[in-house]
């Protein structure tokens, strides 16, 4: 109870206290209206203190009843916000599902991409593999070829005595013909020990197409390189190395002079 209604009513128990001695003492001296109208005064100030303390009582009352409100007010605010607070989550979440969703399938699909590269990166591996003898075949082919090209050129305009034939089979990619001289030619890019062996087994070919064994067998070095081991390797076997025409129509006279 707030002070100033309890204050108020302890001003009303006194008062009735005092009224009640006062109206005890008449009655004992036999003053009877006295006693009567005492009462009817104490039933007016009692009432009158009485309402006083509701006065204030319902005052505080309706105080306490709008603090209450106002904070009813503000909880609901706060609720309000709250729920605000709640559908804008709702609706990020939504959003993020939404986006977890599409990424999931993003990632999906670029799985299956990553997948269907890898097997397409398989499928070409497997192709060069397949075509990568072929193609260092052709590669060689037409190295050799230039090479045969250039040597029928230059022997045309510097040699004619030597004629160029062009043979690319069994034993020789060059067959050289002049002043009594018959010479195999296998021509590399940089001689190999394969290269010496091939225009060695070469030889009964040759005999057999031509009529008449090679006097020379040569290895032609395209760059001009000529590792020592093969040259070694190639002058145990017989078989000469050029890095150029002019050495090759030096080796051709040399073996023509010595016959």
């Amino acid at each position: 109870m707030p002070a100033d209604v309890e204050e108020a009513m302890s001003g009303v128990r006194r008062a009735l206290k005092e009224a009640r001695e006062t109206i005890v003492m008449m009655v004992e001296r036999g003053d009877y209206g006295a006693a009567i109208e005492a009462l009817a005064a104490m039933v007016d100030r009692a009432f009158s203190r009485l309402g006083e303390a509701l006065m204030l009582s319902v005052r505080g009352l309706g105080e306490n009843i709008d603090r209450l409100m106002a904070d009813v007010r503000r909880l609901g605010e706060r609720a309000d916000k709250l729920t605000e607070d709640m559908d804008r989550l709702t609706k990020n979440v939504a959003e993020l599902t939404e986006d977890v969703r599409e990424l999931r399938e993003s990632t999906a699909s670029l799985e299956r991409s990553v997948r269907e590269l890898r097997e397409s990166v398989a499928d070409l591996k497997d192709i060069v593999a397949r075509h990568e003898g072929a193609v260092r075949e052709f590669r060689g082919w037409r190295a050799e070829r230039d090479v045969a090209d250039r040597l029928e050129a230059w022997f045309r305009r510097r040699a004619p005595e030597y004629e160029i034939i062009k043979w690319f089979k069994i034993g020789a990619d060059v067959l050289i013909e002049g002043k009594g001289i018959f010479a195999a030619v296998e021509i590399t890019t940089v001689p190999y020990m394969e290269a010496v062996d091939r225009v060695k087994r070469g030889v009964g070919a040759i005999k057999e197409a031509w009529g008449r064994e090679p006097d020379v067998l040569i290895v032609w070095s395209e760059s001009g390189v000529v590792p020592p081991e093969v040259a070694d390797y190639a002058a145990k076997r017989g078989v000469k190395m050029v890095r150029g025409p002019r050495e090759l129509k030096r080796l051709l006279d040399e073996a023509s002079s010595g016959r």
